[in-house]
Formats: structure tokens, sequence, C-alpha cells
């Protein structure tokens, strides 16, 4: 049903888990639909994302897509991470069922979260200093 990408992803996911001192936590997805996705960034000074992980309560392909979404973002700038998209996330996975396209679109409001707190951390930070 899946194809080697996906269920390559799936069975050896190598963003997977927490990751302590994350200076950016985005979630996206509802227990409605049954997919919930938190990514974790951790970002130098120079606003590179140094290391990015992942923890999803969902099927096959929302592991996937997170996995490929953190793999995208990590070692990229916030500016470029922001760029990243639904469309390249996909295209990472290969033929994904129209029924499961939606998790994509889960990863990529998750990254967008992630950078958004991030920078509202920062901006909180700074006004206490």
């Amino acid at each position: 049903m899946f194809n080697e990408r996906i269920m390559k992803r799936f069975t050896n996911p190598k963003y997977a888990g927490g990751l302590r001192g994350a200076n950016g936590t985005g979630k996206s997805g509802d227990s409605e639909c049954g997919d919930l996705i938190k990514i974790y960034i951790l970002v130098n000074d120079e606003n590179i994302i140094t290391e990015a992980k992942f923890k999803a309560y969902g099927g096959v392909c929302t592991i996937a897509a997170c996995d490929i979404a953190c793999g995208l973002i990590e070692g990229r700038s916030l500016e470029a991470a922001l760029r990243t998209n639904y469309y390249q996330i996909l295209e990472e996975m290969g033929n994904v069922p129209d029924n499961r396209e939606y998790t994509a679109t889960l990863a990529e409001e998750a990254i967008k979260n992630a950078i958004d707190d991030f920078y509202k951390k920062k901006e909180k930070e700074l006004k206490v200093k």
C-alpha cells in the first residue's frame, strides 16, 4: 500500500524523539482526526536550525512526513526553513495516497509553529534583559 520511501522513514525514522534544550516547539493536528505532531528545533546564535526532532501520534504517513520535514529543515536558516512547504514534503514522500496527503500539511504547519515559538521566546527573552 505504501511506497518504499514512506516505509523506510516509518520503520526507521532518523529524527524521532524529543529534543532536550529545544528553543522552539511546534504542534499541529487534532485529536479528532487522530494525528498529533510536535516538532522540536534547536536554533543557534546564527539562526540556523542545528537539530530537529519530532514526536507524533498517527499513522505511517504521519511519521514519514515528520521525519522528512525534520530532515528538510535541519542545518538550514530559519528563513529557509520557513519556505519548506507541503509540496516539498510530498515530493520526498513519493506516491502518497490521496487520503494521506494532509500529513504533509500537518508537518509544514508544525515547522512554522516551531519557528514562531522560537521567535516568541527570543522576543520575550530580549524584553527581560
